[in-house]
């Protein structure tokens, strides 16, 4: 991770993406269900807020905890890593889970034709 801004950045544009193909999906395809494709909308809608408001972590310490300077940024430093591990892992469930559902909302004949077509 650069900074902060920049994961934030990512994190949106991720959702953006995933809620654009629910409503290209939605607008191209046949037999989709618009209230499950609204439903999964509010969903990713959700999932970057929360996504987004985790990005904005403190470390609960300060430097008089420790006995010096290295010690601290070596906690602080453990602290942030296996923070944001479970960030992303969180997030990376949550859009897996997501993907899923609208697999799920597919025709049997759109999911041979998409597979067809990876098979290219």
């Amino acid at each position: 991770m650069s900074n902060k801004r920049n994961l934030k950045k990512s994190i949106k544009y991720a959702c953006g993406n995933v809620a654009g193909e629910c409503v290209y999906a939605s607008l191209r395809l046949e037999g989709i269900d618009e209230e499950k494709i609204e439903n999964i909308v509010c969903q990713v809608a959700m999932l970057q807020v929360t996504a987004v408001d985790k990005v904005t972590a403190r470390f609960d310490k300060t430097r008089k905890d420790f006995a010096d300077e290295k010690a601290y940024r070596k906690a602080r430093r453990a602290y942030f890593k296996e923070y944001y591990a479970g960030v992303e892992k969180e997030f990376a469930s949550s859009i897996d889970n997501i993907v899923k559902q609208m697999n799920d909302m597919l025709t049997p004949e759109q999911k041979e034709a998409n597979k067809e077509a990876a098979a290219e």
